[in-house]
């Protein structure tokens, strides 16, 4: 399963040019860090699969009462690792829209929490290092729900982590258990740890 990274460049590429399009009120941001993930109904348990996190966002502050509202557009490896019978993997690559509504409830520090609006650009699947047939079995959209915390420790400099988890199924799994094959969903879950940097 494949969708054009084309579209990740432009979307940054806008997202960048939104601050001096608009009201100069608007501010904006670049972030990188990295995942521990897991994919909930896999029949793994752990966040054991590591990957790469960076984005981009553009918010706008309401300073009369300490909160913004802010929209990013990030890239996450997402997936799973797990160790049974075997050695098996989920690689998702996703790209993540949020719109988020951030509090600065003390100093440098925030909370930010709403909706991710999630595209999968790719996904592969293997056991044992040989690839499993993924066709139909992951969805391309999935709607995630967002909670960070972050502080802003300088001038332009912060650092935060973010939880996400699926709102909506990533896809299905079929568990095998004594009395049979169940059709269960997965959900990703995920840790990142993350910089930013604040025009």
């Amino acid at each position: 399963m494949q969708i054009t990274f084309k579209t990740l460049y432009i979307s940054f590429f806008l997202l960048l040019i939104i601050p001096s399009l608009t009201a100069q009120k608007i501010k904006g941001g670049i972030q990188a860090g990295a995942t521990i993930t897991q994919v909930d109904g896999d029949d793994y348990n752990g966040y054991h699969k590591a990957g790469v996190f960076v984005g981009t966002f553009a918010y706008y502050p309401f300073e009369n009462i300490h909160c913004k509202l802010q929209m990013e557009i990030n890239y996450a490896q997402k997936g799973s690792r797990g160790v049974g019978s075997g050695i098996y993997k989920i690689a998702l690559h996703q790209v993540e829209i949020p719109i988020l509504f951030g509090w600065n409830f003390w100093k440098g520090f925030h909370l930010q929490a709403g909706p991710s609006f999630n595209i999968l650009a790719s996904a592969k699947e293997k056991f044992n290092g040989e690839d499993l047939e993924t066709d139909h079995k992951f969805h391309i959209f999935e709607l995630g729900g967002v909670a960070d915390l972050n502080y802003y420790f300088e001038k332009y400099f912060g650092l935060g982590i973010k939880f996400n988890y699926s709102l909506s199924p990533i896809g299905r799994n079929y568990v095998l258990r004594n009395s049979g094959t169940y059709k269960t969903y997965m959900w990703n879950n995920a840790i990142i740890f993350y910089l930013y940097y604040q025009f």
